[in-house]
């Protein structure tokens, strides 16, 4: 029987996953920050959600690879197979990326598909070419992280998304001071010389490791691309299909009241509470790595358990009267109705970390047990859930277009780690 990991231990190989889990999604705030400070900030901060959901639904899923690189890559044979995969997912998703951003293209789909207003539509063409290339930048990224984490260097992780948030920071700087830009094509911009930024920085430490030839931790059966490719599939799924669902959320928030105020605030009312969540969603590399039976899973989930709760606790201090002011509208440089929306729906939305920190610990668990297909299912119960709550509240309700999207969201989210949850308590260990 293997050795139980102690809290310790399990808050050390944590620690590099947070601290880039902190200084990841802080570049978020940074971008929308300067978009609020530019010539017109309404229109920059709609136009740069709206490219940003459009990519989403093709970057997202190709997050899961990482979590497949941590639980498979324990020798060469196996590094090939996932060097393989890493080159065909990221280049396609920044093929079909790049058609998108084409602006006939783009008019059908931001503009008659998803019914946003075409002052906002004729700024996106640029910010979503830019943004094409993140697909190829994520992958290579994930494929360098998830051989670190699997080798115990973890600490490049964090390190390389410092380098992502000053890259990041200084590009918006430098644009607000000295460059002419249009504030949501200086957002994408930036967050592309971020991505670079950490690229190089993981990838240079992965020169040197000492990744064994043969490793008999791998199942005949493990060993081909095919078998890398249907273990991976069920987290593509769930991720491409949350993902998708942003289009649909800024569809229905564009159909309710104070729609480009929404359209606005939303975004910067949900990237702040990614402060906690990425840290939680990092999570699950640990959770694959340390759950082995049921003893070890206890320990891990109560570890999980505390830090979900204090992530969400320091998220809910920024809700508090006085501090949400100074953080929306002081730091982040929002004004009038689109600072007032989002604080009204940050104050409810500050509980979702606690939630992913769950999720995380379901996905990883499952991921690390062969079960992966419950994610995907989970995934299309969350998205039912999504649509029949936006649906409702927007058909049947009153509520402004931030308030309707952080309901739905809540509500999608709890039903996804209730049925993750099921599942797990349902393994055979």
């Amino acid at each position: 029987m293997k050795d139980t990991p102690s809290q310790r231990e399990l808050f050390n190989l944590f620690l590099p996953l947070a601290l880039s889990g902190l200084f990841y999604p802080l570049a978020s705030p940074v971008v929308n920050a300067a978009l609020a400070r530019s010539a017109a900030p309404e229109l920059a901060l709609a136009a740069f959600a709206v490219a940003r959901g459009l990519s989403n639904p093709l970057i997202s899923p190709l997050h899961g690879l990482r979590q497949v690189i941590t639980a498979l890559v324990r020798d060469q044979e196996m590094l090939g197979h996932m060097r393989y995969w890493s080159i065909i997912l990221g280049g396609a998703g920044t093929g079909i990326l790049l058609a998108a951003s084409w602006p006939p293209a783009y008019r059908f789909l931001a503009g008659q598909l998803m019914g946003i207003p075409a002052d906002i539509v004729a700024i996106g063409p640029p910010v979503l070419a830019l943004m094409a290339f993140s697909p190829a930048l994520a992958v290579s990224r994930g494929y360098y992280q998830g051989i670190l984490v699997r080798y115990n260097r973890a600490g490049p992780v964090g390190t390389g998304a410092l380098g992502y948030l000053l890259g990041t920071t200084a590009c918006v700087v430098a644009g607000l001071i000295w460059w002419d830009i249009e504030g949501a094509l200086l957002g994408a911009l930036a967050l592309l010389i971020g991505q670079v930024v950490y690229l190089l920085i993981l990838w240079w430490p992965t020169r040197h490791l000492d990744i064994p030839a043969f490793s008999d931790e791998i199942r005949p059966e493990q060993r081909s691309a095919r078998y890398v490719f249907y273990f991976f599939l069920p987290l593509a799924l769930s991720s491409a299909i949350l993902a998708g669902t942003e289009p649909f959320i800024q569809a229905a928030m564009a159909r309710a009241p104070l729609a480009i105020s929404s359209l606005a605030a939303g975004p910067v009312c949900t990237s702040l509470t990614w402060l906690a969540g990425v840290p939680l969603w990092n999570i699950q590399q640990l959770v694959i790595a340390r759950v082995v039976d049921r003893a070890s899973y206890q320990v891990v989930r109560r570890f999980v358990f505390i830090v979900s709760a204090i992530l969400t606790g320091l998220m809910g201090l920024v809700a508090l009267p006085g501090l949400d002011e100074a953080v929306f509208g002081t730091l982040l440089g929002l004004k009038g109705e689109v600072e007032r929306l989002a604080i009204e729906g940050y104050r409810i939305y500050f509980v979702s970390p606690f939630f992913m920190g769950w999720r995380s610990l379901y996905h990883g668990t499952l991921i690390g047990k062969n079960h992966t297909s419950p994610i995907r299912s989970a995934a299309i119960a969350r998205v039912l859930v999504l649509f029949i709550t936006l649906g409702g509240l927007l058909l049947y309700g009153q509520l402004n277009g931030v308030m309707l999207a952080v309901w739905s969201m809540l509500a999608s989210t709890v039903a996804e780690v209730a049925y993750l949850g099921w599942h797990v308590r349902r393994l055979q260990w």
